[in-house]
């Protein structure tokens, strides 16, 4: 998988949600068609890109939408689309539990990767290009 660090964990279908449909088409190798809504919704100035902000709004809001018994992480098996090894990478305490800390520094780094022109915006464009690219 040539995900910048492997470790895009957030996929979940809705992304909560843009950038999770990356994870989706890297384990499937196929584009998700709900990416261009999801991008939409995650899009709350309605500019057509994704800052960083509304970026981590969307990582934070799939957390807290993953995290059902409100324990302030989320373990492996709440990640099922995550490889061992991407969970691993972004589970930096090494404690088997991902904080949002955690969560969100390990989507920044594929947010980067993600940015082609490094304006620091992902446009849907920049973000179909990464979802291919990564399900290579």
């Amino acid at each position: 998988m040539r995900l910048a660090c492997g470790t895009l964990l957030l996929a979940t279908a809705t992304l909560t949600l843009a950038v999770g449909a990356t994870r989706v088409a890297a384990q499937t190798g196929t584009m998700p068609s709900d990416l261009r809504a999801s991008f939409k919704a995650a899009d709350k100035n309605g500019d057509g890109r994704l800052d960083r902000e509304e970026f981590r709004q969307a990582v934070m809001e799939g957390f807290y939408f993953r995290d059902k018994q409100h324990k302030g992480y989320l373990t492996a098996d709440q990640l099922p689309e995550a490889s061992p090894e991407a969970f691993k990478a972004a589970n930096v305490k090494h404690d088997g539990r991902l904080s949002l800390q955690e969560e969100v520094n390990a989507l920044l780094k594929d947010f980067e990767a993600a940015d082609a022109d490094k304006d620091g915006t992902l446009t849907y464009e920049e973000l179909e290009a990464y979802v291919k690219r990564s399900s290579r």
